[in-house]
C-alpha cells in the first residue's frame, strides 16, 4: 500500500468513475483499475461495486474510507512538518528590489507571507535598478526585483516575470483631463511628461503604441515616484505610473486617473532575476511561489 494508492480510491470514492479519477492522476485506466485491484487484495475485500460506467463504494470501502482519509492526511501533515524543519534552518531570505516593487509591491506580500510563516523573516532592500542587477550578479543577493526586464548578452541572469504591474495616467485635479476622464495616447505628447529615470522603458513603448514621438523638451526626469507624485500635486505636469504607488492618492481623490480610450492596455511586468548557476534556497523558492498566488488571488477578486 503507498499513498498514491491511497489518492488513487479517495478519488475513486468521490468521482465514482473510472475515467474522471485517471484523468485527474494524470493517467490511464488501467492504472486506476489496478490500483484499486491491488488494495483489494492486500484488505482482502471488494472496495468497489462496478455498474456499467460507475463504482460505487461496497459497505467494506465505506468501511475503510475514512482510514484512508486519515492515512492520506497523517502524510501531508507530517510532509509540511518536514518541510518547516527544513525552512526553520532557512529563517532569512534576503532581496534586493527596485523603487516601484520594493516600495509598493513587496511589503504587502511581505506582511502576508510573515502571517503564514512567522519563523521565516524577509528583508527587503530598495536600490536603483542597476545596482540590483550588480548584487545579483555578484551574488550578494540570490534573488532581485524589479519592474524592467533585464536584457544582456550576459547569459548568467534568469530573468523570469512573476506578476503584471497596472499602469495608470496620473494628473492634477485642476487639469482638464481630470474631467474629460479618458483621453488618446497621441495625446501625451503635449503635455509635460514627468519620468523616474532617462532610460525607462515606459517612453519607446508609448510612442510604438500611440504613433508618435516625445518632443526632448517635454520629457522631465524626477528621479523617483514620490517626486512624480509631488510634481502632479504642483500641477507641473502628468505622468503614467504604477497603479500600485498611486492607489492610496486616488482613493482619496487627491490625484485624478484618466483613462486610455486606445484599445491598449497600460501594463507592465515584475520580474525576478537570478544567477543562472545558484539555486534558490527552499525558503526563498518558498516566498516566490507565496507571492505569485497572492497576486493570482487578487486579480482574481477583481476581474477587469
Amino acid at each position: 500500500m503507498d499513498l498514491e494508492t491511497i489518492q488513487t480510491f479517495l478519488l475513486m470514492s468521490k468521482n465514482s468513475s473510472f475515467t474522471k479519477t485517471a484523468e485527474e492522476m494524470y493517467c490511464s485506466q488501467a492504472a486506476v483499475s489496478l490500483r484499486i485491484q491491488r488494495l483489494e487484495k492486500e484488505l482482502d475485500c471488494d472496495l468497489f461495486m462496478r455498474k456499467a460506467k460507475k463504482a460505487e463504494l461496497t459497505k467494506d470501502g465505506q468501511l475503510f474510507l475514512p482510514y484512508a482519509q486519515q492515512l492520506h492526511n497523517t502524510f501531508v501533515t507530517a510532509k509540511e512538518h518536514l518541510l518547516q524543519s527544513k525552512l526553520m534552518e532557512q529563517s532569512e531570505i534576503l532581496i534586493a528590489s527596485s523603487s516601484t516593487p520594493g516600495t509598493y509591491v513587496l511589503p504587502n506580500l511581505m506582511f502576508l507571507f510573515r502571517q503564514k510563516y512567522p519563523y521565516i523573516t524577509v528583508v527587503n532592500n530598495v536600490q536603483y535598478t542597476k545596482n540590483v542587477i550588480e548584487s545579483v550578479q555578484s551574488r550578494k543577493y540570490l534573488l532581485g526585483i524589479i519592474s524592467q526586464p533585464y536584457l544582456s548578452d550576459i547569459q548568467d541572469i534568469i530573468c523570469e516575470p512573476i506578476l503584471e504591474d497596472p499602469l495608470v495616467i496620473v494628473v492634477n485635479n485642476s487639469h482638464p483631463w481630470a474631467s474629460r476622464k479618458s483621453i488618446y495616447i497621441n495625446e501625451l505628447k503635449n503635455e509635460t511628461f514627468l519620468v523616474t529615470n532617462p532610460n525607462t522603458s515606459l517612453i519607446p513603448y508609448l510612442e510604438k503604441t500611440g504613433g508618435f514621438r516625445f518632443t526632448q523638451k517635454n520629457i522631465c526626469v524626477m528621479g523617483g515616484i514620490e517626486a512624480i507624485k509631488q510634481s502632479i500635486y504642483d500641477n507641473s505636469g502628468i505622468s503614467i505610473i504604477s497603479e500600485s504607488a498611486v492607489r492610496q492618492e486616488l482613493r482619496l481623490g487627491l490625484l485624478s486617473r484618466v483613462e486610455a480610450l486606445d484599445e491598449i492596455r497600460l501594463k507592465r511586468n515584475i520580474y525576478c532575476i537570478r544567477r543562472m548557476d545558484t539555486r534558490l534556497p527552499l525558503s526563498t523558492e518558498l516566498f516566490l511561489k507565496f507571492a505569485k498566488e497572492c497576486i493570482e488571488t487578487r486579480n482574481k477578486g477583481n476581474p477587469e
